[in-house]
């Protein structure tokens, strides 16, 4: 184990809350920038016919980053149950290592199966809710962009 209970798998499951992090933030900053391209390029008397199939190709890009959101939560689920077996049996071995039933020799695999289960779950949550969120934003970006064949844009916007 690593420094104050901190494992290989917790270390993991943190590497990937950073890299879920990262790309939250790369999505959410780039749904307005995206805006912003198909507006110029709706603007620039693109075919109505194929509006659908242009917004379709640009939107495409931030759909399969943002996939790896849900993907990633995914696995920092499995590597939370990873790291609560690993502790469980960790607890299982110092009790067979001491020859005796106590609770010290159980503790120590049994809060390591704690640490990394909340740790898994504490990145997975909150990433499968930037999922949601972001999903909902390009849905929206895309109604948006598609109706302005519709209903043109006025202003800057």
């Amino acid at each position: 184990m690593f420094a104050s209970g901190w494992d290989w798998v917790s270390t993991l499951i943190g590497m990937l809350s950073v890299w879920n992090l990262g790309t939250f933030f790369h999505v959410i900053t780039s749904v307005p920038k995206f805006k912003k391209e198909l507006l110029q390029e709706f603007r620039s008397d693109i075919d109505s016919e194929i509006w659908e199939e242009k917004v379709s190709a640009k939107l495409f890009l931030l759909e399969t980053r943002l996939v790896w959101i849900r993907h990633l939560a995914g696995i920092a689920t499995m590597l939370g149950l990873l790291g609560t077996v690993l502790g469980i049996s960790e607890a299982f071995s110092s009790l067979q290592a001491a020859g005796t039933v106590s609770l010290d020799a159980f503790a120590g695999g049994i809060r390591l199966a704690l640490v990394t289960t909340i740790f898994g779950l504490s990145v997975a949550i909150p990433s499968l809710w930037a999922f949601q969120f972001l999903k909902n934003r390009i849905l929206g970006l895309e109604r948006e962009t598609l109706s302005w064949s519709k209903i043109p844009p006025t202003g800057s916007e």
